[in-house]
């Protein structure tokens, strides 16, 4: 039985706590964004405000709240770790004008009685590992990128030249140790390997984007069929339907930010090897509509051919996909 509501307003190094219970009027404190400041706010709300049951609630902020998720997660705590758009937007709809970390924390916590968000669940060991390595590599790729684009950019006296190719070195040498290293930690889990295999088993995905996919994308029977994971990765259609725009559909793109970047090239790679997602490009574009429009409906359709896969365990076949189209 909940006895409490905690809204949770995250920052780098500290985060803003507000509970509504049957116990006592809105409370609010702040703590350390650490170790100690989760132990603290355990114990504040157990021993100062009888509350032993709560909902957490915070907004999706990434790394900065993760660490706090699953600390709460592992006390055996409800957790919600919702959109910051959903805040953004019913804080509108409450005509909320004044913003600062305490009305933020009110704010969740109220949402969080009055809206009864689902309940987080956390990735598996073995996916949290693959994510976080995962993750690495697309900033060291980053990393590269900006300096390579740096080394183009002109000349440069020689001790910078020296510089910049020094760190091009490095960052090159640590992109083939991380890939070996996630290379070494798929291969030694047998699902995480089974899952790879019947994703590359897809025409326009590759080996990288199988690995990437696999550490963002959570356990797929936690999805209760294909639509939840296509708006869990904001892939699907949010269309207008008064005003200036009336008619035009767009992707809503209140998900994953970072499957929705996964699937782009697949997709444009999909246009022109995957026969499914050439069926289907084309009979969008037939239709009249852009080549953009049909590029984001080839992403949403590579989404359903994953959880496809994922889900029966089988491998592409194309001539099913086709059938069903």
């Amino acid at each position: 039985m909940i006895d409490g509501f905690v809204g949770i307003d995250i920052g780098k190094f500290k985060f803003d706590v507000a509970v509504l219970s049957k116990h006592t009027t809105t409370k609010h404190r702040a703590f350390t964004n650490d170790q100690e400041g989760f132990e603290k706010l355990v114990a504040w709300l157990e021993s100062d405000l009888s509350v032993f049951a709560a909902h957490f609630c915070m907004e999706a902020t990434g790394r900065y709240g993760e660490q706090l998720a699953y600390f709460l997660f592992e006390q055996g705590h409800a957790v919600s770790v919702v959109n910051p758009t959903c805040i953004k937007n019913y804080g509108r709809s409450k005509l909320k004008r004044t913003k600062n970390d305490k009305i933020d924390a009110v704010l969740i916590a109220t949402f969080c009685q009055r809206e009864t968000p689902g309940l987080w669940q956390p990735l598996p060991e073995e996916s949290r590992d693959l994510q976080e390595m995962s993750r690495e590599l697309h900033r060291i790729k980053d990393l590269l990128a900006q300096e390579k684009t740096r080394l183009k950019s002109g000349t440069h006296v020689a001790a910078v030249l020296a510089s910049i190719e020094s760190r091009i070195n490095f960052f090159e040498a640590q992109i083939q140790a991380l890939e070996s290293e996630i290379d070494v930690h798929i291969e030694s889990n047998p699902k995480l390997r089974k899952q790879r295999k019947l994703l590359v088993s897809i025409p326009g995905i590759g080996q990288p984007t199988a690995n990437a996919l696999l550490g963002e994308i959570p356990d797929i029977h936690r999805f209760k069929g294909v639509r939840q994971l296509v708006a869990f990765a904001g892939l699907a259609p949010s269309e207008r339907s008064s005003g200036m725009m009336k008619g035009q559909a767009r992707l809503s793109k209140v998900g994953s930010t970072r499957i929705r970047k996964l699937l782009y090239f697949p997709a444009v790679s999909g246009k022109r090897y995957n026969p499914v997602i050439i069926d289907f490009c084309n009979r969008i574009e037939s239709q009249g509509k852009s080549k953009m429009v049909a590029l984001g409906g080839a992403m949403r359709k590579l989404l359903h051919i994953i959880y496809g896969v994922l889900k029966s365990g089988k491998p592409f076949n194309a001539k099913l996909h086709l059938q069903q189209a």
